[in-house]
This record gives structure tokens, sequence and C-alpha cells, in this order.
């Protein structure tokens, strides 16, 4: 485990595949939280030597709403690093790259509008019978809600020449219906693209799993149940496709209403071999003593090679640990997987009292796999002795024992 630097709402994290750990948002504000104010710039940091040194990178951003932190993504393909920054004007966003491991960067100045609310680039060949791209190999996506606390809708654009321009390609409304049985909205999260081209978007349908499916990069979707269960937890980093486009979630559901096993607050995963047509049975995921979890990241490289990474309590939601979970193939009959807990059991990283406002929140943590198999985690610690009176950044990575 290593700690980064003052961070801010979020945790993403990459690996290029040169070996170098990306880690973003880092804040290069001192206004004190929770104000509603934490504007930019926003950064991202660079390590060479497995989290011992972190370099601060000079791509930034412009001053953000301070609403919506950035995202940052390293697409394991290409090896391409993906910053996005919302507008001060909270009505799209700033996409920036880099095809050198941060040392040059390119930018378009604005994409998108509306669009902000879980905004995230997304990136991956084009679907049979898709548009095909020019001067980058993959169709590049930057897609958000409207808004994260009304109804809205889902917006996507799309570009064909690797960031530089994008056009709108059309989404869903967010809630996609309303529902007087449920009395919960409907919530559609930015996804990821399958390595056929496919898009898929996790969606939380009145507290039951579902995903939303295009196959024409966006321009018409499809919406499919997955389980009954009880959301309490799920976000942009919530689905990840392997190398042969098996698809998988993980979501944490709520207090007793786990889908076949009592529970409060854990980790689930299913799985889908056909694209997304039929899932698995929910599996619980969680460490040996962990009683409750607050948000998962999933992440996948070849078939069957997952991780998950999440903030694990073992003493009834007093405080939370960062874990980090492996299956070597998920795709068995029985898959077995294993965890490790990522800091000192006696310096936790968050508190379970710890109020989630406007500046002072955690929105989602984020995992990834490295270029030779090891899965990383982006965590955060939270004004705990480990990291007192400020938040900062954690990178971890579960090494072979």
């Amino acid at each position: 485990m290593a700690l980064v630097s003052q961070s801010v709402e979020s945790a993403t994290i990459g690996v290029t595949r040169s070996g170098s750990v990306m880690f973003a948002p880092l804040d290069d504000n001192s206004a004190s939280a929770p104000t509603n104010v934490l504007q930019g710039p926003e950064w991202a940091a660079r390590s060479r030597s497995l989290g011992a040194n972190w370099m601060l990178l000079k791509s930034g951003g412009p001053t953000t709403g301070g609403l919506v932190p950035p995202w940052m993504d390293v697409d394991p393909q290409t090896s391409r690093i993906w910053f996005v920054t919302t507008l001060p004007t909270l009505c799209g966003a700033r996409v920036s790259w880099s095809d050198d491991d941060g040392r040059n960067w390119h930018s378009n100045p604005k994409v998108g509008c509306p669009g902000m609310g879980s905004e995230r680039v997304l990136e991956g060949p084009a679907p049979r019978k898709g548009a095909k791209p020019s001067g980058y190999r993959h169709v590049v996506y930057y897609c958000g809600n409207g808004t994260d606390v009304a109804p809205s809708k889902l917006y996507c654009y799309k570009s064909l020449n690797g960031g530089r321009t994008f056009t709108f390609v059309g989404g869903f409304p967010d809630p996609p219906s309303t529902s007087a049985t449920c009395g919960v909205s409907h919530q559609a999260w930015p996804g990821v693209v399958g390595p056929d081209g496919v898009l898929y978007f996790p969606l939380d349908l009145c507290g039951n799993l579902a995903v939303a499916i295009s196959s024409d990069e966006g321009a018409t979707w499809r919406r499919l149940p997955i389980a009954a269960t009880d959301i309490q937890d799920l976000y942009v980093t919530s689905l990840a496709p392997d190398a042969s486009g098996n698809v998988y979630i993980a979501w944490v559901a709520g207090s007793g209403h786990g889908p076949g096993v009592e529970g409060s607050g854990l980790p689930y995963l299913v799985v889908s071999r056909d694209h997304g047509r039929m899932w698995s049975k929910p599996m619980m995921v969680a460490a040996k003593g962990v009683q409750q979890v607050l948000h998962v990241a999933i992440t996948a490289t070849r078939r069957g090679h997952v991780a998950l990474a999440y903030l694990g309590s073992t003493d009834g939601g007093a405080t939370f640990s960062g874990y980090i979970t492996e299956f070597g193939d998920a795709l068995t009959r029985r898959p077995v997987y294993w965890s490790a807990i990522v800091n000192n059991p006696s310096q936790p990283l968050m508190s379970g009292s710890r109020l989630q406002t406007f500046g002072d929140r955690l929105f989602f943590i984020s995992a990834a796999f490295g270029p030779n198999g090891t899965p990383w985690a982006a965590l955060q610690c939270a004004y705990e002795s480990l990291c007192p009176n400020e938040r900062v950044g954690v990178v971890a990575r579960l090494a072979a024992s």
C-alpha cells in the first residue's frame, strides 16, 4: 500500500504497458470541506516505483465546478491515459489524453452539454456494422447524466478520431420511467465497451439490478433485468468485460436484502457469458470476516480473471479498511477467490460515522490490472490516524505471496 497525496471525492487508477501506475484526482485546492466548492485545478499523478514515489503531471485541468470529481482511465490495449474534468459551468467536460505516460498531453476543451453527472470516457473497438475510427484504433465515448440529484437523461457522445471531436449519439431518460410501486428512481451509470464494441451500462431499476446494452454505438438501447436485489451501491466502476467478452457486474446489496444471503451491505458478483442476455446467480464475494462494505469496483483482463476493490468493515460499520479480492477463473462452477486487506487493521482508512456531504464525499473507488496481471486498487484514507486532518489517496496491489 502507498499513500499518494491530498485527494478529492474519488479515486481512479490505471497501469500503462510500461508499468507506470496512474492515480487521480489530486486536489490543488486548500478549501476546507465540506463547503460544496472544492474546485480545481485537479491533477493526475504517476509512479514508476510501484507507488513508492509520485510525480504530479502537468496536464492538470481547468478549475472545476466542485460537484463532480474528475475521471481518469488507462486503456489496457492502447495504454492511452484519459483525464476528464467537469467545466465550471457544470455543462460538459474538458477531455485530455496522453499516449506517452503523461509526458505530453492533448485536450478537447469542451465535450458534451448537458451531461456532467457520473461522467466517464469509454473506448473500445467499433461494433460489427458500426462506424470505424480513423487515426486511433478505438471509438471513444464521453457519457454522463444531466444531473445526479433529479430525473434527467443519460447523454453519450462519440468520437471517431481519438477524442479530437465528438458528436451526440443518443441516450435514454434517467430514470427510464416512473413507477408508483417502487418509489425509487431508476438510475443509469456510464459503463464500458466490450471487446466486440457493444456498450454495457449498469442500471438500478427500483433497487433491482439490470443492464442497458447498445450494439450501435449508443444510438439505440435495450434494458435487460439481471437480479431481484436491494442495491445499496452501484456506480461507474461496477461493470467490466474480460478479453473474451464475458461481462461481470459487482454491487453492494443493502441491509437484509442480499440475493440468497441475509447480510448488511455486502458485495455480490454476477457474470454473463452471452453478451448480457443471461446472467449467473448472484454470489457474495466479501473477504472472510467482512460484515459490511462501502463501494465496490471491478476490473477484468483475460478470460475469467477478475478483481474487486472495496472498503470493508469487521466491526459492524464503525471503521472501514481497504480490500482487494481476486478470481483466477470466475467462470468455473465453484469459483475460488482470495482476498487481502490493504492497510494495517489498527489503522483503518475511513470511519463509518464520517458524513458524506458535498465537498467531503467519496463518490467511488476503482480497480485495474497491470500488464503482468497484478490487480491494483485506488482508495482513500479520510481523517484517520493514518492520514490525520486530511483526505489522502491510497494505492495498493495484490502481490503474489
